[in-house]
């Protein structure tokens, strides 16, 4: 008598990582204030060479690469995401360091919190492995800014002057606010869709990094003021944007009404927070007139 055996085999799979904080830890500013979900966390590494510390944060973005994001989630206190390879990408090389970089995109100052621990490294990706690697906050034994967690997972950031962070493209910002079937409405999802209904669109929210999901976070207004030069009085306009935004020119313009844009500005300021601007006519020969800053593709 033949006894046959079926034996299933686990199905091929790419090596994975799991990375999460902790649900319903508290997590705050460093004024203590709670997070909202204007907050993002990167799983990443920095380019090989570059070591970040506490005094070289302008250079982070320029020298950082996110492998996977993921919004903070204000109700649940929580952030989770996962990455799939078959096969290293620098600087996601295996066994180079992996990083928790978790920012609200205030400007000029943000608040970061900079995770890792010599565990984190990156397995060598394979087509077949069965096995997940699982990265959680309590697990980060070093904070680069901000304070490491203790075990119940509370994050406390700190506050960062006058530094950018890494660039994000309008796609990838949809996929952090929106889910696949959302994506695939652009009634929703699409740039000029607003589905907060705060009468800022969505290509508006990602140019000010505000949430596309809650009415009352939305794109601070234009400050309009009058700058005195050489004798003369000008009209002048500041706008604060994100420095995330990439894949886009910003343009300020001015116009004597509002079915033209034709009146020159000259720079005051320009950062990657903010941008100010005059006309470049004195109130004495242009005393009404209006100003509009927007991003072109």
């Amino acid at each position: 008598m033949w006894l046959f055996l079926l034996v299933g085999l686990p199905s091929a799979q790419a090596t994975q990582v799991d990375w999460s904080g902790v649900a319903f830890s508290t997590n705050v500013t460093s004024s203590g204030q709670p997070w909202d979900d204007n907050w993002s966390a990167e799983l990443g590494s920095f380019l090989a060479g570059f070591t970040p510390t506490a005094a070289n944060t302008a250079q982070w973005a320029a020298n950082w690469r996110a492998a996977s994001r993921s919004a903070y989630q204000p109700a649940t206190r929580f952030f989770a995401g996962s990455y799939s390879y078959t096969a290293n990408t620098a600087p996601f090389t295996a066994g180079a360091r992996a990083y928790f970089w978790i920012f609200h995109p205030a400007a000029p100052q943000g608040e970061w919190l900079l995770l890792t621990t010599p565990s984190w490294t990156w397995p060598a990706g394979s087509a077949f492995d069965p096995f997940t690697t699982t990265w959680a906050t309590t697990q980060a034994t070093q904070a680069i800014v901000g304070q490491v967690p203790a075990a119940s997972g509370n994050l406390t950031s700190a506050a960062v002057l006058n530094s950018p962070l890494p660039s994000l493209t309008f796609a990838a910002w949809q996929a952090l606010f929106f889910t696949s079937t959302e994506l695939a409405n652009a009634a929703v999802s699409g740039a000029a869709a607003d589905p907060d209904q705060d009468g800022a669109s969505n290509l508006a929210e990602y140019a000010a990094a505000t949430s596309p999901r809650r009415a009352s976070s939305r794109p601070a207004p234009v400050t309009v003021f009058l700058h005195p030069e050489n004798g003369q009085t000008y009209a002048a306009a500041s706008f604060p944007r994100s420095t995330r935004v990439t894949g886009f020119s910003w343009q300020a313009q001015a116009g004597n009404d509002l079915s033209g844009w034709t009146a020159p500005v000259a720079t005051l300021t320009e950062f990657p927070w903010a941008w100010t601007v005059r006309r470049t006519e004195p109130l004495s020969s242009a005393p009404a007139g209006f100003f509009r800053f927007r991003l072109v593709p």
